[in-house]
C-alpha cells in the first residue's frame, strides 16, 4: 500500500460540493422465476424482496459523502409516495436537501428494475430481466426554481457538479447561475454537449464524444473538442478501456483498474465525476484525479445499483492496479 495513494485519497475529504441534477427513485424488485405463465409465453417472477435507492443525481452526491465530504442536492421531486421515499433515502445517505424542490403537479421519476434470483451466476445470483421507467417531464417553473436554488446556495460550496440526465433540471438558467457563483463547475453530460461551454471539467462517455465529433477517433479529435467547448479539462470515459484526459497537453489514457467480475455498471460514471470534482477542488492534478476515479469505479461496478467506494477501497484498488 502506497503512502502517496493514501494521502491523495485523504485529500478528497473535507470538501463541499453542490450537486445539481435530475433525481430518480430506483426501485429493485427481486423474485424467483419458477414457471411460465399460462396467459402468455413469459416467465413468472415471484417477488421475494423490494428495495428503494436514491438514483441519478443522488449517486454523485452519495459518492461525495462516501469520501468524507459534504454534498447538497438541487433537484425536483413530486409530492407523491415516491417523492416521500426518495427524500427519505436522501436523508439516510446524509445528503443535504435544502435545495430540493417539491412540486405537486409532477410525479417523481422512477426506474423499476426486475431482478430474477437464481443459481447460475449473474449479480450475486440475481439477473436483471426488465427495467420499467416512469419519467416525468418538468414544467418550466421547475427549472426556474432550481436555478434560483443554485443562485442562492452555490456561493457556500467549493464546487458545483452538474449531473445532467436530460430530465430538465440542468437548464441554461441553472448553468448560468452556477457560472455566476464563480465556483469551479464540473458536468457529467448525457445530453447536448455543446450546451456546456467554458466550464472547468466536462465528462462524457465515448459514444457521446463520437457523436459530438462526428468521428469514431476520440483520441485524435478530443483536444479539438475541448478547445471548441472552451473547457479546462475534457474527460472521455471508455468503459472497460479506462478514460482519456484532454487538458491542453498530449492526451493521456488512464487505464481501467481491472476487476475479476463486473456485476453492474449502474452509477460508475457518477462515481467518476464525483472523484474528479473532489480532486479538482483538492488541488490534485486532473490526471491523478482520473487515476483515483478509475480505481473508485472498479469498486462500484462489483455492487448492485447506485453504490459508493470508501477511501480504503480506493487505496486497495490502486494497490492492485
Amino acid at each position: 500500500m502506497s503512502a502517496a495513494d493514501s494521502e491523495d485519497v485523504a485529500r478528497l475529504a473535507g470538501r463541499r460540493v453542490l450537486v445539481v441534477g435530475d433525481l430518480v427513485l430506483d426501485e429493485y424488485v427481486t423474485g424467483r422465476m419458477t414457471r411460465i405463465s399460462r396467459e402468455a409465453p413469459v416467465p413468472i417472477v415471484e417477488v421475494v424482496d423490494k428495495e428503494d435507492r436514491a438514483g441519478s443525481a443522488a449517486s454523485p452526491a452519495a459518492n461525495v459523502i462516501g469520501l468524507g465530504s459534504f454534498a447538497s442536492i438541487v433537484g425536483v421531486i413530486g409530492c407523491d409516495p415516491a417523492g416521500v421515499r426518495l427524500a427519505t433515502r436522501l436523508r439516510e445517505l446524509g445528503v443535504d436537501d435544502r435545495g430540493l424542490v417539491r412540486l405537486g403537479e409532477v410525479g417523481t421519476s422512477t426506474k423499476t428494475r426486475i431482478l430474477a434470483e437464481g443459481f447460475t451466476g449473474g449479480l450475486h445470483g440475481r439477473q436483471q430481466v426488465m427495467r420499467l421507467d416512469g419519467l416525468s417531464q418538468l414544467p418550466t417553473s421547475a427549472a426556474a426554481a432550481c436555478a434560483g436554488c443554485v443562485g442562492r446556495l452555490a456561493g457556500d460550496f467549493d464546487a458545483v457538479l452538474l449531473s445532467d440526465y436530460r430530465g430538465g433540471v440542468v437548464s441554461q438558467d441553472c448553468i448560468d447561475a452556477a457560472r455566476a457563483s464563480g465556483r469551479p463547475i464540473t458536468v457529467d453530460s448525457q445530453g447536448d454537449l455543446r450546451r456546456f461551454r467554458a466550464l472547468d471539467l466536462i465528462k462524457v462517455n465515448q459514444a457521446e464524444a463520437q457523436a459530438a465529433l462526428g468521428s469514431e477517433d476520440v483520441y485524435a479529435g478530443g483536444e479539438a473538442l475541448r478547445r471548441e467547448l472552451e473547457a479546462r479539462v475534457l474527460v472521455v470515459t471508455l468503459g472497460a478501456d479506462g478514460m482519456l484526459v484532454f487538458d491542453g497537453d498530449a492526451p493521456q489514457l488512464v487505464p481501467a483498474v481491472r476487476v475479476s467480475q463486473v456485476f453492474d455498471v449502474t452509477g460508475a460514471g457518477d462515481t467518476v465525476i464525483a472523484v474528479l470534482t473532489l480532486g479538482l477542488v483538492a488541488g490534485l492534478g486532473v490526471r491523478r484525479s482520473a487515476e483515483l476515479a478509475s480505481a473508485a469505479a472498479s469498486v462500484v461496478v462489483r455492487r448492485l445499483g447506485v453504490a459508493v467506494a470508501t477511501p480504503a477501497e480506493i487505496v486497495e484498488a490502486l494497490a492492485q492496479a
